[in-house]
């Protein structure tokens, strides 16, 4: 006898295979939803029951299907009421139940068959979600109102498992300003914002937002960092934040929180520096202040909401003293406030005229004007840059109910972004030209730079709901396109377009027979790019919950396609014509009979042949199982593809992407302003063909083989609830990241023969010994803290000595092999045999508001490591991963730790982004009279202080080495305790005031975040310095500290 497969197996196998699952929703989400179950007394299904769901917006209707089940999707945020209804049976009413952005309520409606008895059960919607096999954190409104934070999305990231941020916001002394941050190893440039379902994400800076927010327009924000949603394109963290609406309720609400200067514990210079810095972080003021109103125009059909912040923040960054060179006394330095004003706007209109039809208008304004960008001990006040540029996001939305289980949505939206950043010393050839001392310390001026970032947007998405045998089932799909073109220019002011550079220059000189005041003189034509970016992507999926068991999953494909566009750009005004000139002996390989004609004349450029276009296929699989009849533990588990978005990557390729010169010469005149007659050697080139400066053919260009970057995800996991308001829950994530790209030099342009560790050979290694940091003595100009070498060879402080440091030998330098060209061409391609892996774990405990108090804790453990095969790199030397030019491609991969070095708004290049461990505590308690008592708690191991070397003489120009190994020298841990405390006031039942105060950084902590990690030079050996070695006189130094203790305080109304 033939026996009959189990039906229900084959009906699992066969949506498997035609649908291969997904899981809800986390990536541009912007709401939540409700499912349930209505049953009898006795758990059996009852079909027919009329539900009726009240709350946010409209009241909606559903009748149960033939299994008992019901469902609510796409619900704002905010609180709801179900009751269900049928004849000859009792009514059910469950009110406060709670929608979150991404987050899926299932309930059970229990009737019993008598007409007069009618149950009402007030309670939240469950913890547990069986449909959620990602991680993901939401942060509720009334977490953001209760919980001190710096009220920026940033500081709320610093809550998030697993995410490390590159500063500590310190009650608004680092707000107006954009972290970079990174989670479970995945690149910055892998974030995305989204905003009410709008994904904003600026291409032109990947990764980063274009926007600055108000903070009190938000009805709840959502981190996810990993999951089976086939609508999440990257590995990236994915930042929801949903804003306020209308409602039937006429309601609203205004604040006022004051950050004065004066209730801030004194920013003491520590001892050891007070000999360079003036100040560390303070805060000046921060004001943040606004007002949001919303109500029904026609209720239950036409509601209206509308928003204005402004925040004026004015800190005063760490800065420089500066020493008269005749007097050795210090030069007073005033005003040097960065003042950030940020102007946000937003109105939303929501309508649903009849029942099976919902619309949605917004939009929201964003202008941040800025003095002081990037002002630090480096960037006196004028060279940093003044910061202005609104952006405008526009969103249309509809929504279509068809029969009662397929549901459409149709998206369009818009945004005008772009910014200058304009230094504070002029714009124009007229206007004073940068110059950078021997400590690093820039003067004078900065170059300008000035981006236009307009992108457009269309979705369509649905799900449809069915049932097969004893499964149900939430089919999803959705279809997207996205165009995100970008332009921008960088130009450096003054006659000659370029600038002097005295630091870690006198070694170079030195060895080229050139006097100890020769500097590097940086001569380049304007940088002009424009690129466009165009994104389409299909998923699809179903979600099938089978009892206990739910299985979810999906498929992704996107198509990303990049292109550099065609653009001209005038002639260098000093290097219009050749300038015949020696070459330096390190650069000699690449020049002709010891001499070459340096010229920038103008050029065209076409435009790329073709665009780099990148397509893949993205799995999706995930699954819940609830233990046990009470369903209080479930366990979850998933496996995941993303891959990366290209966003501004063929910028790298640009030909016109940078096209410079580099000269040794003499300031003759001492007017920090390049001549010709200045120059006397050429030292280097870069985006240049040494032998035919007027062509751009290949000098850069980009591998259209190259393969897309993609990451390989399993999560592990389980969450228990304790009560019914109180989980916790552990996690453990492993990634692999493949197919990351670089940029390598090719030795013949367009041929593809990339320089390899073959190509260089041992030149020496890094002398050890005892290397000093060097203070001025005041008035004294005999003795203005530099660092010579004496008769016997050994360095002499002419100071006073502040620290030493005791370096070892070994650390091998190398340099090209006789008749191997300076590396020129560069190519936008795959790192070969080359990948990163991320393995930790995260332990999470949430507890919601209720009986009075709320708690969200996570302690996190991270191991962010590389791996490295032949050809992963070029030179074999130890340098900085950011290192390429000389390299002949990516710095030298020695396996290990991985610590991204920070590119973020503010100075922040000596910030390594790695911490093995994190934690974040948040908690409230309202205490009796209305008293409101909240904490935040967040710690980091501290990131690494990788000691490093800048040594001259090799050929193609200086490099950084590290002398150790990455994370072997760390900062100390930082802790960061925030409190709060308010008192709430009711008046005539209806306005509500908040009085409130908080404490940032209550214990007083200012640890170092950021010193100078550069501390010794090395160079050629010299008549005056037989060894070639020295200390760098601004090494060590601190360029940034946790700002201290300061309070806020604020008043609320709300009505």
């Amino acid at each position: 006898m033939k026996r009959c497969p189990n039906s229900r197996i084959l009906a699992i196998v066969a949506t498997l295979c035609i649908s291969l699952m997904a899981v809800s929703a986390f990536a541009q989400l912007q709401t939540g939803n409700i499912f349930g179950k209505a049953q009898s007394k006795d758990g059996s299904a009852l079909p027919g029951v009329t539900v009726t769901l009240s709350g946010v917006g409209a009241p909606q209707t559903a009748v149960t299907d033939a299994q008992g089940n019901f469902r609510f999707p796409n619900l704002s945020p905010g609180s709801y009421t179900v009751k269900a209804e049928l004849s000859g049976f009792g009514t059910a009413t469950r009110a406060g139940l709670t929608v979150q952005v991404g987050q899926n309520a299932d309930i059970t409606m229990t009737l019993n068959a008598s007409m007069a008895e009618s149950i009402t059960v007030t309670a939240e919607s469950p913890l547990l979600d069986v449909r959620k096999a990602g991680t993901a954190t939401n942060v509720s409104k009334i977490e953001m109102e209760k919980i001190p934070t710096s009220r920026d999305p940033w500081t709320v990231l610093q809550s998030v498992p697993a995410v490390n941020v590159d500063r500590i916001n310190v009650g608004g002394s680092q707000s107006g300003q954009q972290s970079v941050y990174y989670a479970k190893g995945a690149l910055s440039r892998d974030n995305t914002w989204n905003v009410d379902g709008v994904n904003i994400t600026d291409m032109g800076a990947t990764g980063s937002s274009p926007l600055y927010f108000d903070f009190d327009s938000f009805e709840e924000m959502q981190a996810t960092t990993g999951g089976s949603d086939p609508r999440i394109e990257t590995p990236g963290v994915q930042l929801n934040m949903v804003t306020k609406r209308g409602t039937n309720d006429i309601r609203g609400s205004g604040r006022y929180y004051y950050t004065p200067g004066s209730m801030q514990a004194a920013a003491a210079v520590p001892g050891e520096a007070t000999y360079y810095l003036q100040n560390t972080n303070k805060v000046n003021f921060v004001r943040d202040y606004g007002a949001e109103a919303g109500g029904p125009i026609w209720k239950d059909h036409l509601w209206f909401w509308g928003a204005r912040g402004d925040n004026k923040i004015s800190v005063q960054a760490s800065n420089t003293i500066v020493f008269d060179s005749k007097t050795g006394l210090p030069v007073p330095v005033v005003g040097l406030f960065d003042n950030i004003v940020l102007r946000d706007k937003n109105a939303k209109l929501n309508g649903q005229i009849v029942a099976s039809n919902s619309a949605v208008g917004f939009y929201t304004f964003g202008d941040k004007v800025r003095n002081a960008r990037n002002l630090s001990p480096t960037r006196p006040f004028e060279t940093a840059w003044r910061q202005i540029g609104p952006t405008k996001v526009y969103k249309l939305e509809d929504t279509q109910i068809i029969g009662s289980s397929l549901y459409l949505t149709g998206m369009w939206s818009k945004i005008s972004g772009g910014f200058s950043l304009n230094g504070n010393g002029g714009q124009g050839e007229s206007a004073p030209s940068r110059w950078r001392d021997a400590n690093g310390v820039n003067h004078d001026n900065f170059y300008t730079y000035v981006t236009d970032r307009p992108q457009k947007q269309e979705r369509l998405d649905g799900s449809k709901f069915l049932d097969i045998g004893k499964m149900n089932h939430e089919l999803k799909f959705g279809f997207g396109y996205r165009n995100t073109p970008v332009n921008s220019s960088s130009i450096y002011p003054g006659p000659a377009h370029g600038w002097w550079d005295y630091f870690n220059v006198a070694p170079i000189c030195a060895a080229q027979g050139l006097p100890s005041n020769c500097g590097i003189a940086t001569v380049g034509r304007d940088v002009l790019i424009g690129y466009t970016e165009k994104y389409n992507d299909f998923y699809v999926g179903d979600t099938i919950l089978m009892g206990n068991l739910t299985l979810q999953g999906g498929l992704r494909w996107d198509r990303q396609q990049s292109s550099n566009t065609a653009i001209s750009i005038a002639a260098n005004p000093i290097l219009a014509t050749p300038l015949t000139l020696p070459c330096s002996t390190t650069f000699a390989s690449s020049c002709t009979g010891g001499t070459l004609n340096a010229s920038l004349p103008p050029v065209n450029f076409a435009g790329d042949p073709k665009a780099l276009k990148w397509n893949s296929v993205s799995p999706r699989i995930g699954m819940t199982y609830s233990l046990g009849a009470d369903k209080r533990t479930l366990l979850r588990a998933g496996y995941n593809r993303y891959a990366s978005q290209i966003g501004s990557a063929v910028s790298g390729a640009n030909p016109l992407a940078g096209s410079y010169f580099y000269f040794l010469g003499v300031d003759t005149n001492g007017d920090h302003v390049i001549q010709r007659n200045e120059l006397q050697k050429i030292n280097s080139t870069a985006g240049v063909n040494p032998s035919n400066p007027a062509s751009i053919a290949l000098t850069r260009r980009v591998d259209y083989g190259m393969k897309v970057p993609t990451t390989d995800e399993i999560i592990i996991g389980g969450e228990r609830e304790l009560m019914s308001d109180f989980s916790v829950g552990v996690n453990y994530t492993y990634r692999k990241y493949n197919n990351l790209f670089t940029t390598r030099f090719e030795k013949t342009a367009g041929a593809g023969d990339y320089y390899t560790p073959a190509d260089w050979v041992l030149s020496s290694r890094t002398a050890g010994g005892t290397f000093m940091q060097c203070a001025p003595v005041t008035g004294d100009p005999t003795k203005p803290g530099t660092i010579t070498i004496n008769a016997a060879g050994s360095q002499v402080c002419n100071g006073t000595l502040i620290n030493t440091f005791t370096t070892t030998t070994g650390v091998a330098l190398y340099q090209l092999a006789p008749g191997v060209p300076v590396p020129s061409n560069r190519v936008l391609t795959t790192r070969p045999n080359y990948s990163q892996k991320y393995s930790g774990i995260e332990l999470t405990a949430t507890k919601r508001m209720s009986h009075r108090w709320m708690f969200r804790g996570n302690v996190s453990y991270n191991d962010y490591t590389e791996s490295c095969g032949a050809n992963a790199y070029a030179d074999p030397t130890a340098a900085l991963p950011t290192v390429a030019v000389v390299s002949g491609g990516p710095g030298r991969c020695p396996g290990g730790q991985v610590a991204p070095q920070s590119a973020g708004s503010g100075a922040f290049g000596n910030d390594f982004i790695s911490a093995k461990w994190n934690a974040n505590l948040t908690g409230a308690f309202i205490a009796p009279w209305d008293i409101n008592l909240g904490a935040s708690l967040s710690a980091r191991q501290g990131y690494p202080r990788p000691f490093r070397s800048s040594v001259s003489g090799l050929p193609g120009g200086t490099i950084t080495v590290m002398l150790d190994p990455m994370g072997a020298n760390r900062f100390d841990n930082v802790y960061e305790l925030d409190l709060r405390i308010a008192k709430d006031f009711r008046f005539m039942n209806r306005v509500g005031m908040t009085v409130s105060g908080d404490l940032f950084n209550a214990p007083n902590k200012r640890t170092v975040l950021q010193r100078e990690t550069s501390i010794i030079r090395n160079a050629a050996p010299s008549v005056a310095n037989p060894t070639g070695v020295t200390s760098n006189p601004g090494g060590n130094r601190i360029t940034e500290m946790q700002s201290p203790r300061i309070w806020r305080l604020g008043a609320k109304f709300n009505f």
